[in-house]
């Protein structure tokens, strides 16, 4: 794990900023330990351990959906809810995955970059490999999902994974360069409060790609939407929320019922 990950992490219990020791993490101030299993860092206390509020929340949860979710789960899952078109021109996360390493700038802009609910780690490792001089981490909530991203993310030294609650990011104020949040808003309980704490981390001049659902292309779409707890979103309404928070330049591109969007920390 790259050693620089210490230098921007804060601690759960006090919000201390400098955990110490890499193989062994814990905060100085207050003595509270960091987990550390598998490649994985986990800075969920036992105290705080969230409960799954809705379907979907729990199938992330699923060692089986994790080994499915690049090849299986998420193309089938694009497709029902933002529609075949959408599907074909984002062509899998390779393609999603290029409009979000664009958006970024990844080539003209210093890390370190946070990919926020990582999911099994596609977009880490592709941000890994596009950014190999600087530290990349992967968080999400899903211990399935971080188990599947340890393993391939092995070859990336500059890829450090974080068990974390997007809700209450682990980071010290100012300290990202920029956030990717691919498919994940309309999961959140609540997005306002994860929009808050992007803001927190980002640098000034910090990026924030993400890209959720606008609406089901289909009567099916909508009824597994709402038996699953999904939530979409309006472009409107995106910009709007974003910009009352302080975030600048907001841009969007729809692709069938799927939207992408970028905004910026001034």
């Amino acid at each position: 794990m790259d050693p620089a990950l210490l230098t921007i992490l804060r601690c759960p219990g006090c919000k201390a900023s400098g955990l110490s020791d890499l193989r062994a993490p814990h905060c100085p101030a207050c003595g509270v330990t960091i987990g550390l299993s598998g490649g994985v860092l986990d800075v969920i206390q036992a105290s705080a351990e969230p409960t799954a509020s809705s379907a979907e929340q729990r199938l992330m949860q699923s060692q089986l959906v994790a080994r499915l979710y690049d090849r299986t789960w998420r193309p089938a899952f694009v497709r029902l809810f933002a529609g075949k078109g959408a599907s074909a021109e984002l062509g899998g996360v390779g393609g999603e995955m290029f409009i979000h390493k664009h958006s970024l700038a990844i080539e003209e802009r210093e890390g370190p970059w946070l990919d926020l609910s990582c999911g099994p780690g596609a977009f880490t490792r592709a941000i890994g490999a596009a950014a190999p001089g600087a530290l990349v981490v992967g968080l999400d909530i899903s211990h399935a999902m971080l188990e599947v991203a340890a393993t391939r993310t092995r070859a990336y030294s500059n890829v450090a994974l974080v068990r974390g609650d997007a809700h209450a990011l682990p980071f010290v104020d100012g300290s990202i360069g920029g956030v990717n949040n691919a498919g994940a808003l309309h999961v959140y309980d609540d997005p306002e409060q994860v929009f808050r704490e992007i803001w927190r981390v980002l640098r000034p001049g910090g990026i924030y790609v993400g890209s959720t659902f606008a609406e089901a292309p289909s009567i099916v779409g909508k009824v597994v939407a709402r038996a699953a707890g999904i939530r979409r979103f309006a472009p409107s309404e995106l910009r709007s929320w974003l910009q009352r928070l302080g975030f600048a330049d907001y841009e969007d591109l729809r692709v069938g019922g799927a939207i992408i969007f970028r905004a910026r920390r001034p």
